[in-house]
């Protein structure tokens, strides 16, 4: 490893810690002493790992280099060891991970990630549609727009409108959209930039209220250029 000043990243190249810093778990373990010193009892307590796995995490980090030990304290008649991390700062380079391409690299993390969302937003959807009584489905109609048609979900007694234009779904706070547009560089990087501003504002709007009053909402967001041949088929809103 190389690097680690107060104004550079530590580049993470050996083998074991390049590994180590792909899993989730060590990431996290990692983070309870990014910084700091702490204490193996107090890092499981922060993260809810189990104290006897977090203490091999830790071992496995020291081993790597990632970690060390930076004070040991008395208690008790015994040594408390603090270890904090060997920077404020690492950084992992995807070309030096086992992945053969940064979609790969990238693959297993963003799997997760809409698993849980598209589980999430069923069940929050399953839940205000039960309770609003409504018959939902998927609805094929002609319309007057080209191309002459939609496919769309709804409820059955909705009018046939535009769900962009006017939602005829029950009220639930969830939303799961995958439209395709065609749309050229320049509106595509500002449609990118609302998303930013968008992201920002959810970030603000989580400081509303209190605790008690807040639930954890995954806000899911992404732009991605097509080739032909992927987009064909798709059909546009």
């Amino acid at each position: 490893m190389t690097g680690g000043s107060e104004s550079s990243f530590l580049d993470v190249t050996d083998p074991r810690a390049v590994t180590l810093l792909m899993r989730e778990r060590s990431r996290r373990v990692l983070l309870a002493f990014l910084g700091r010193e702490n204490t193996v009892k107090a890092a499981a307590d922060e993260t809810g790992l189990d104290l006897r796995t977090l203490h091999r995490d830790v071992q496995a980090l020291c081993a790597a280099g990632l970690l060390r030990v930076g004070r040991v304290q008395k208690r008790g008649g015994r040594g408390i060891r603090f270890y904090r991390a060997v920077s404020d700062a690492f950084f992992v380079n995807h070309l030096n991970t086992e992945a053969s391409d940064f979609g790969e690299w990238r693959g297993p993390g963003a799997a997760r990630l809409d698993h849980l969302f598209q589980r999430a937003a069923a069940r929050e959807f399953a839940r205000a549609l039960r309770a609003s009584g409504r018959e939902w489905g998927i609805r094929l109609y002609v319309t007057p727009e080209a191309p002459g048609y939609r496919l769309d979900e709804g409820d059955r007694a909705a009018k046939r409108t535009d769900p962009l234009q006017e939602w005829s779904g029950p009220q639930a706070a969830v939303l799961v959209g995958a439209p395709l547009f065609e749309l050229t560089d320049a509106a595509a990087r500002e449609v990118q930039a609302e998303f930013i501003r968008l992201m920002r504002r959810a970030r603000e709007l989580s400081r509303a209220g209190t605790p008690e009053q807040r639930r954890p909402y995954l806000l899911r967001v992404g732009l991605a250029p097509l080739e032909t041949d992927e987009a064909r088929g798709l059909l546009r809103p």
